[in-house]
């Protein structure tokens, strides 16, 4: 539910059609729920609030997870140099 007590919605293309005016909503700290039909599919949130109360939680990684610092790759050896590919593909474009 909204600050205010009420519940703001609003269908995709009266969204699109008045962006501005639904922003302008938002900063003043209005929740906005984007509906497809009858079928909500989004929120727009004020970006304080959403850092503030929706913090994310940490999920603990499963039994037996290394993670990233204890994988070990073999050394992959490239023969083409990374630079001449980049060029390469911008003179394409």
């Amino acid at each position: 539910m909204a600050k205010y007590g009420y519940m703001n919605e609003v269908k995709i293309g009266k969204l699109r059609n008045r962006l501005s005016y639904y922003l302008k909503k938002v900063r003043k700290g209005a929740e906005i729920t984007i509906m497809d039909r009858d079928t909500p599919i989004g929120r727009i949130v004020p970006y304080a609030s959403a850092h503030k109360d929706d913090e994310l939680k940490m999920i603990p990684p499963p039994n037996g997870y290394a993670g990233l610092a204890k994988l070990s790759f073999p050394d992959a050896k490239i023969s083409i140099d990374p630079v001449d590919i980049l060029l390469e593909d911008r003179r394409k474009r």
